[in-house]
């Protein structure tokens, strides 16, 4: 097991892939997730970070248990489609049409890199490190500032 990942969210891992198995854009675990994903520094992880294209969100948007959320809890972030749905004891969040505001306006959230971790026999796609490191760094929060360091970048 990675640092802050337990068992409950490999299994909530292995539900988001066979979701999302045929997706016809990239999908990616971001956040502290992906983190943890990356390194073997303890990382708190909540919840899951999922996100997908517009274009497949019809491959989760009817499934029970979703719960479609009416906007983003801080005022830097907006998305299109935003619902979580509880797998297990992991809450797994997905976003789609995911912006962020900064200096320049509002900017797509889009990574460009995709790699596929390993964990536990599944192939997890995050952006790669110095792209997470970049995203952290351009949310800007405490919790992703602290989660940059721990990328050791």
């Amino acid at each position: 097991m990675r640092a802050g990942l337990s068992s409950d969210h490999v299994a909530a891992l292995a539900v988001v892939d066979r979701l999302l198995r045929r997706a016809q854009e990239p999908w990616w675990v971001i956040a502290g997730a992906a983190v943890a994903l990356h390194t073997t520094e303890p990382v708190a992880v909540d919840d899951i970070d999922v996100l997908l294209a517009m274009r497949d969100v019809a491959l989760i948007a009817n499934l029970p248990g979703l719960v479609r959320k009416g906007g983003d809890r801080d005022a830097r972030f907006r998305s299109a489609f935003y619902a979580s749905l509880p797998v297990g004891t992991v809450e797994v969040e997905f976003m789609a049409g995911f912006a962020l505001c900064g200096e320049q306006g509002w900017q797509p959230v889009w990574p460009r890199s995709r790699v596929l971790v390993d964990m536990a026999g599944l192939a997890v796609p995050t952006p790669d490190r110095a792209e997470l490191v970049a995203m952290l760094r351009a949310f800007g929060r405490p919790k992703d500032l602290q989660r940059e360091r721990l990328l050791g970048c």
